[in-house]
């Protein structure tokens, strides 16, 4: 019999927000390595999640309604004193409350975390979660973050903290190559959020006149707004689906992260900036389809890569500089190879599978009530 995961999540599926993208693929990844998967999540648009994400591995996708969650989460309270005794079943996910619940109730069950608790209830169902018999671990995207995390939790021993930056899919690697053409093609794909980089992006797009600029992404609405503003060179393509966001990627000649000092998210408050332990996706999936990056000089982009050998990194908010950085790039074909090919070096230990693999055997060892290892 399969040993089952149920990850526990109240992402959007499928729709085009990163925190879905990331939840699909991971889900995709553990059904890969022979768990029987089921995520429990919120229905978006109605199409198809495998095609949506162009998944590879069947799993079961429950979805939930406020009323349907809270009635599973009673039934879990009922039958923990049978259930949570159950070691073919781990609970793993992002959703914290619920996850600490279940931990509370002897549940076997890990969290990942993208940022830290946001508000005094999320920071008190993180303290219970940690304190609980069914606590297994927790997933961080990055150094910074665990070291938040061990700071707001100093009971918390780091061992149970595992650093899993986001990654790519191994099938959707693609050797760099150059194309032949005239004139160099430049792409953003991701969302409008301040700070994501198009404060950034289109005053550089305009320095830099021999340079196609694509950006995919983006609502109707703030295309519209933003059009104004952009130079002749530069094209909005509007929102399009992962799997077609990926098929398009591996065609450009370099690729753009013009991240600011401060990002916000969808839900980011006032006083946190997800540039303090972010993990993007998209600089992994850039870095899968070989193309080479110009992103920003910040503290937790450096866990991944290094200015002047796997991209160029100039500082944040700096449009000028930022430009200059696309115009070196665009114009030397060998820098565009070097530096496509020593980050796709170290991309075999950025993919999902193997993010899955780490995380499964992080979690399976304190299962076991072995020490699990915090790298």
């Amino acid at each position: 019999m399969k040993r089952r995961l149920v990850y526990v999540s109240n992402a959007t599926l499928p729709s085009a927000a990163a925190n879905a993208v990331h939840v699909a693929l991971m889900c995709d990844a553990f059904a890969g390595l022979g768990r029987q998967v089921t995520l429990r999540a919120e229905r978006g648009d109605g199409g198809s999640v495998t095609a949506h994400y162009a998944l590879r591995h069947p799993f079961r996708v429950c979805y939930e309604t406020r009323t349907t969650h809270h009635l599973w989460k009673t039934a879990r309270q009922m039958l923990a004193g049978i259930a949570a005794r159950d070691d073919k079943v781990l609970y793993f996910g992002r959703r914290l409350a619920t996850l600490s619940r279940l931990a509370h109730w002897g549940y076997p069950t890990g969290l990942e975390l993208h940022h830290p608790p946001r508000t005094p209830a999320q920071s008190a169902a993180l303290s219970t979660f940690v304190a609980s018999p069914g606590f297994l671990g927790i997933v961080v995207i990055s150094e910074q973050l665990r070291a938040e995390i061990l700071r707001r939790e100093p009971s918390l021993d780091p061992a149970r903290v595992l650093v899993a930056h986001d990654g790519t899919r191994a099938d959707c690697i693609h050797v760099p190559r150059l194309h032949d053409r005239p004139v160099p093609r430049a792409v953003y794909c991701g969302s409008f959020h301040a700070g994501k980089g198009l404060e950034t992006l289109l005053p550089a797009a305009r320095q830099v006149p021999d340079v196609q600029f694509d950006v995919i992404g983006g609502e109707p609405a703030q295309i519209s707004a933003l059009k104004a503003q952009a130079s002749a060179n530069l094209h909005f393509l509007g929102r399009m689906s992962h799997e077609e966001c990926q098929r398009r990627l591996p065609e450009y000649d370099l690729a753009l992260a013009p991240y600011g000092s401060i990002v916000r998210g969808v839900k980011t408050p006032a006083h946190e900036s997800l540039a303090s332990w972010m993990s993007p996706l998209k600089l992994f999936e850039y870095m899968g389809a070989g193309l080479p990056i110009v992103t920003t000089d910040l503290p937790v982009l450096r866990e991944i890569l290094q200015d002047g050998e796997t991209a160029l990194m100039p500082p944040p908010d700096d449009p000028i500089a930022f430009a200059q950085a696309i115009s070196r790039l665009a114009h030397d074909a060998a820098l565009r190879i070097r530096l496509a090919q020593s980050a796709q070096d170290r991309l075999k230990d950025y993919t999902w599978d193997q993010r899955a693999a780490r995380i499964l055997d992080f979690l399976g060892s304190a299962q076991r009530g072995n020490q699990p290892a915090s790298r």
